[in-house]
């Protein structure tokens, strides 16, 4: 549905993406990883169509070129993105903000009342913006982008400011949306809530992919314990070679295809650091961005 073909973005000297390539298709969510300023509001920039690479090709269904300006308004009338709270007008009502989105891109308002009741903003969605919450304002935000319904959704920190319950709601109309067909993109420093939707998180460094990780594709899993580097050095001599330490505080020992004799066997072993958590399961995206980021 939309495939990237060695895109590369440079500031003057500095470069930010770099031969950068990957596709995706509809019903997907992709996460996107990164420090800040390593290139994911830029990469967002050019799947929106704002910036135009330096050098590569962004093709929507196999044969809508980005490049072309002619089809400008035709890439657009395709994607929407996360309005920043900064971009609404106090004087309207949640609704006016919902119904403008739905009929800018939609060319229908219908669905703008099952959205705001889907997320509980029923008590408040038609009151003016300038008496929201900052909670209110966010959740505002992604009603306005789901009300757009177009097939693809770029979202940056779209959970940013939410309490448990708002993010859960998000959650399954993510879900939904997905169900229907829609790619959706999100950029996100909650990192264990990427793993409860994405299928599959995209990390950036140094203008590139470093790792891509696929949340529903894999069967690995390890012991997993945090231990200082003290412990480790203790330790590690009689871990597996192929075992992994995290940001110099997580040990993960992999238990794909161990005995279950062998897996109780180094469970008994961990558990003599009795003040330490000991689970099992998949590496997430909290290991791997202390993998990628932390480990310098």
């Amino acid at each position: 549905m939309l495939k990237l073909e060695n895109i590369s973005v440079k500031y003057k000297d500095k470069v930010v993406l770099e031969n950068l390539s990957f596709s995706a298709n509809s019903g997907e969510i992709i996460g996107l990883v990164a420090p800040n300023g390593t290139g994911k509001t830029t990469l967002f920039n050019v799947i929106a169509n704002y910036l135009k690479p330096n050098k590569g090709n962004v093709t929507f269904n196999g044969n809508l070129q980005y490049k072309t300006e002619r089809k400008e308004l035709s890439i657009h009338k395709q994607l929407v993105t996360l309005p920043d709270q900064g971009d609404l007008f106090e004087e309207l009502s949640g609704v006016d903000h919902m119904k403008l989105y739905a009929n800018m891109w939609k060319g229908s308002s219908k669905q703008v009342k099952e959205i705001y009741e889907e997320l509980h903003m029923e008590g408040y969605v038609k009151k003016k913006v300038k008496t929201y919450s900052l909670g209110m304002r966010q959740r505002l935000c992604f009603a306005m982008i789901a009300a757009a319904d177009t097939p693809i959704m770029l979202m940056d920190e779209v959970m940013n400011g939410l309490d448990v319950a708002n993010v859960s709601l998000i959650s399954n109309r993510l879900m939904k949306m997905k169900q229907e067909g829609k790619l959706i993109f999100i950029a996100s420093h909650l990192l264990a809530n990427l793993d409860l939707y994405a299928d599959r998180v995209i990390y950036l460094r140094d203008g590139g992919i470093v790792h891509e990780q696929r949340l529903n594709e894999t069967d690995e899993e390890f012991i997993k314990i945090q231990v200082t580097e003290e412990q480790y050095e203790k330790l590690q001599y009689a871990l597996p070679e192929n075992h992994l330490y995290i940001g110099k505080r997580l040990c993960c020992i992999p238990v794909t295809g161990l005995s279950m004799e062998e897996k109780k066997e180094w469970i008994e072993k961990l558990s003599e650091y009795k003040d330490k958590e000991l689970t099992i399961g998949p590496l997430g995206t909290p290991e791997f961005y202390e993998r990628y980021y932390h480990e310098d």
